[in-house]
């Protein structure tokens, strides 16, 4: 509820901007530790992103997530999500005459609240898989996927519609790297990744990008949204460098790649 998302909101608060205003080591580092833990878990990963609690790794975290960035970006976070929606859904209508339903993969899917938006944007007959390496953020994600589905289904039966409960498949929710993901060659008609790119090494988008092309019907589409760089809108040049500020130890790096050529060399046009 309302109250008891509120209470978790500043409870979180507090704690990110006393890391955040520390900026120690001990701030930044999270749960996983030790080097023999397993290799799931990279070394680009083990930091408190945004001096969040453990960062990816905690439940603390993901259940603020959502309140949190709403917060950050002024009430813009959703709408900024949502630009990526339009070419997903042109997609969707090339592929109407088909008989099989559209494939969708989300690539750092978080909460899951992104994939609500665009389920809710698809035929619903959509089979949509969604990967991150966050247990807590997938947990969130099913949670999100759940009560999605069941509102979707209640606004059809209100319109006339007769669906029952399995009538709209559960997203399939998957633990995995971005950089080795557990799918077949060319087997998506859409993947998506929305918020990514600014939170990994530059050695390692190029590994991203070549495993969502790797996915990718040679007719399907890739939809990529992340933050602006350097030189997009000069006058917030300077404004940038604040991120990193806020432990994004990879964003400043980010801001100066050549992310068109990262898609060029595996052959996305």
């Amino acid at each position: 509820n309302v109250a008891t998302q509120t209470s978790q909101f500043i409870s979180e608060a507090i704690g990110t901007l006393g890391r955040r205003t520390r900026g120690e080591q001990k701030d930044k580092d999270i749960w996983i530790t030790d080097r023999a833990s397993p290799s799931l878990y990279p070394d680009y990963y083990r930091t408190a992103f945004h001096y969040q609690t453990d960062g990816w790794m905690s439940k603390k975290s993901a259940d603020v997530y959502e309140t949190s960035t709403e917060t950050l970006f002024l009430g813009r976070q959703d709408s900024m999500q949502r630009t990526s929606l339009p070419a997903l859904v042109a997609q969707s209508k090339k592929l109407a005459g088909d008989e099989r339903p559209m494939k969708v993969l989300e690539v750092a899917a978080g909460t899951g609240r992104f994939m609500t938006f665009v389920r809710d944007s698809l035929p619903l007959d959509t089979e949509y898989a969604a990967v991150d390496l966050s247990p807590y953020y997938l947990d969130a994600a099913r949670a999100n996927d759940e009560y999605w589905r069941k509102s979707r289904r209640e606004e059809e039966n209100r319109n006339g519609g007769n669906m029952g409960r399995d009538d709209i498949k559960p997203a399939r929710l998957i633990q995995a790297q971005a950089e080795n993901l557990p799918f077949e060659d060319e087997i998506f008609d859409a993947v998506v990744c929305v918020y990514l790119y600014h939170e990994l090494p530059r050695d390692v988008r190029a590994k991203v990008s070549a495993e969502m092309a790797r996915v990718l019907r040679q007719d399907g589409t890739l939809v990529f949204t992340d933050s602006i760089q350097l030189g997009d809108r000069p006058a917030l040049d300077e404004g940038l460098a604040r991120f990193e500020g806020m432990n994004e130890p990879y964003y400043m790096d980010y801001c100066a790649d050549d992310l068109p050529a990262h898609f060029e060399k595996v052959g996305l046009e």
